[in-house]
């Protein structure tokens, strides 16, 4: 609804799909790992691409990155890798394309140590969100304590383009902090 207080990066200009995403999506918790997995994904994409033109672009993400099963990714050979990369619907880059079959990689091995993502994760946060009170998104923070920890960790792992400003878009994405300012109809709801 057009009369809704939003955090400013929701503007009248906004494109609907994005307006739908921060009011359904953005800053509730995730607990799914093939949904992790796709925001971990997104979260690294946005050197390149805008939320909004990921969002415009999901469904094909997740065609191409087989509903992002860490397993299935995990598997991905060259030829599959370079199909990808030659699709006008995903990002077509051959690095890019190979860093997320190489994180998948890692996933299935964070997996077999931790029972799954999602408890790995939000391990960092003891299982529960940080919730912010922010008044301006001047004070929304590009990274944190916390994801330069996370960031760290999956380095160590050998995950690639998991630097703290991304893990902290992750984090937020995934519900794991709530950044939606206190006039945002949504930080009540998150």
């Amino acid at each position: 609804a057009p009369d809704k207080k939003r955090c400013s990066w929701i503007t009248p200009q906004s494109d609907p799909a994005y307006v739908e995403y921060h009011d359904s999506e953005w800053g509730v918790p995730v607990h799914d790992d093939k949904k992790l997995f796709e925001l971990l994904v997104f979260a690294g994409a946005q050197a390149e691409l805008s939320w909004s033109a990921l969002l415009s672009k999901r469904e094909h993400y997740r065609a191409a990155f087989a509903g992002f099963d860490a397993e299935v990714v995990s598997k991905f050979d060259e030829a599959k890798i370079s199909s990808l990369s030659a699709d006008p619907e995903i990002l077509q880059h051959e690095g890019k394309i190979r860093q997320i079959v190489d994180n998948a990689k890692c996933i299935v091995e964070v997996v077999q140590e931790f029972g799954s993502l999602d408890k790995f994760v939000w391990n960092f946060l003891s299982h529960k969100p940080i919730v912010n009170r922010y008044r301006t998104p001047q004070q929304v923070p590009i990274k944190s304590a916390k994801s330069d920890l996370m960031s760290r960790d999956l380095m160590k792992r050998g995950f690639r383009f998991v630097g703290p400003t991304i893990m902290y878009s992750f984090m937020q994405a995934a519900g794991m902090t709530n950044d939606h300012v206190l006039h945002c109809f949504r930080h009540q709801e998150c």
